[in-house]
């Protein structure tokens, strides 16, 4: 019998797939700035090694104030990973920040400034993913959050407990 994992991704470009193993809770990632190819091969290696329950990508948009070829290549990203992810045999289930960070207790105050709010959910994400996944690789060498894998496994523990655990 294979481990059930749930899959999750942060479609930025600098983001991150991560690999939710239910049982014991044990993660990997696999970085989106990969050709979409080797992404394919490595989703299909999971495939194989695993029982995917479910799947869950951040459900994004343009981000107004950027050029038009930052949304294009960040639309680009976004695409190509759902369009991966998609080819797995197990639900996808879109949900948008606002949501996760709701479901793992972020609470942001609302008159900061963007860049302010951004690095204080960026901090305040790293922090709780540390303290509910003390072994997950999150951060670098020197210490900084690598990009994308707190968000990413955060919406995996959030798919997680509201789209499988709740139907055990």
């Amino acid at each position: 019998m294979k481990d059930k994992v749930v899959l999750s991704c942060d479609p930025g470009t600098k983001g991150a797939i991560c690999i939710l193993n239910v049982h014991d809770r044990s993660t990997e990632f696999i970085s989106n700035d990969l050709p979409p190819y080797d992404i394919y091969t490595e989703l299909q290696e999971i495939q194989a090694k695993y029982e995917i329950v479910a799947i869950g990508i951040e459900k994004v948009h343009a981000i107004q104030g950027t050029s038009a070829g930052s949304n294009f290549k960040f639309g680009y990203n976004t695409g190509m990973v759902t369009g991966l992810l998609s080819t797995l045999d197990s639900s996808l289930y879109e949900i948008t920040p606002s949501v996760w960070q709701r479901h793992i207790g972020l609470s942001i105050p609302k008159g900061l400034s963007l860049s302010k709010r951004k690095a204080r959910i960026k901090k305040g994400v790293g922090a709780i993913c540390a303290r509910l996944y003390p072994r997950a690789k999150i951060r670098g060498i020197r210490g900084g959050l690598k990009d994308g894998r707190s968000d990413a496994l955060m919406i995996a523990h959030t798919v997680m407990e509201q789209h499988y655990l709740d139907k055990l």
